[in-house]
């Protein structure tokens, strides 16, 4: 008898905010399990933004998934049976692309080992995997940040955001976040670190920056783009740093490749801005690793999370993300 396992698939291109049923819950026959092989049951699934970049048509760092074509992300579960010595039945593993399923068959090369004892599983979709480590190497790699400086992260009480805060705070650095939600205000400021919020819904960015950092931003984190970013750009002070790695606002609008409108700021003030993604510190997951589980494991470190339970969620868990959702990480309990 074949195995089968359920996988989302991309039912229609979202126009505009991806609704539920953009997605379509299938089954599809499993292959045979061959030398060298895995079969994983998962655990839990990861809803990222960067999720909604190839639902669209636009060439970039993820290519268009086909409509019918499956949805792939961030997955931890358990090896059920397995021809490969090194991961026996009852080990845990991270995937990167097998998500959005609840059985998969996989290359034991294409996966990595996770240790149950170290941290909860889940945490190896947040604190630990891509969030963390989103976090962590765009603020030590690429800000650099130094005692007593002033630093904006967007998107703050998000997956990323969060993290960005904690760390930026144990450099002694004075945190101003945004989030759009008040409850999320007090824990940016309770347990993140954050001396100050602005609520993006509400407050003019422009403004309520001009009040927490009149003499300027040292730094700023964006997870967010569009009018976050330009707020930034103007409230940057000469030779500023900007660690750039979303623009989850442009993600619905047709174009999240558009850039800002002054983006002259950036000569007139002598700017340095980096883009980046995780993978291109890849040689560093070791390094990141040892350090954000040492900062978990010690309390240093908060790694809240927002679950949601059962695979059929995916879909809803993901469109209710990018509405802002979630507090800390997003995901799927299956």
């Amino acid at each position: 008898m074949t195995d089968t396992s359920r996988v989302f698939q991309l039912a229609s291109r979202p126009d505009g905010a991806p609704k539920p049923d953009d997605f379509k819950l299938a089954e599809v026959p499993l292959p045979a399990l061959q030398p060298g092989q895995v079969k994983v049951r998962n655990t839990f699934l990861s809803v990222d933004p960067y999720m909604r970049l190839p639902m669209t048509t636009l060439e970039g760092v993820h290519a268009p998934t086909d409509i019918g074509g499956e949805m792939d992300g961030g997955a931890v579960g358990e090896v059920i049976e397995s021809t490969a010595d090194a991961l026996p039945a009852g080990s845990f593993v991270f995937s990167p692309l097998m998500g959005w399923r609840d059985l998969y068959v996989a290359d034991a090369r294409a996966v990595a080992p996770v240790d149950p004892k170290l941290a909860p599983l889940s945490a190896y979709l947040g604190v630990l995997g891509l969030s963390g480590m989103t976090a962590y190497a765009g603020l030590e790699y690429v800000l650099k940040p130094k005692d007593g400086e002033t630093i904006f992260v967007s998107a703050a009480a998000g997956a990323v955001g969060m993290v960005v805060c904690q760390l930026a705070k144990r450099h002694g650095c004075r945190v101003i976040g945004s989030t759009g939600d008040p409850r999320k205000a007090a824990l940016l400021k309770d347990r993140f670190g954050a001396e100050a919020t602005i609520n993006y819904r509400s407050d003019d960015l422009r403004a309520a920056l001009k009040q927490f950092a009149p003499d300027g931003l040292d730094m700023y984190f964006d997870n967010v783009g569009g009018s976050h970013l330009e707020a930034a750009l103007d409230s940057m002070k000469v030779h500023g740093r900007m660690a750039l790695c979303g623009a989850v606002e442009l993600y619905n609008s047709g174009n999240y490749r558009q850039g800002p409108g002054n983006f002259f700021a950036a000569i007139e003030k002598g700017l340095t801005l980096t883009g980046f993604n995780i993978g291109l510190f890849a040689g560093k997951r070791p390094e990141m690793m040892r350090e954000l589980a040492a900062l978990l494991a010690s309390g240093g470190l908060h790694g809240d999370e927002t679950i949601v339970d059962g695979l059929e969620n995916t879909g809803k868990a993901f469109v209710d993300l990018l509405a802002g959702a979630n507090v800390g990480k997003m995901v799927v309990r299956l």
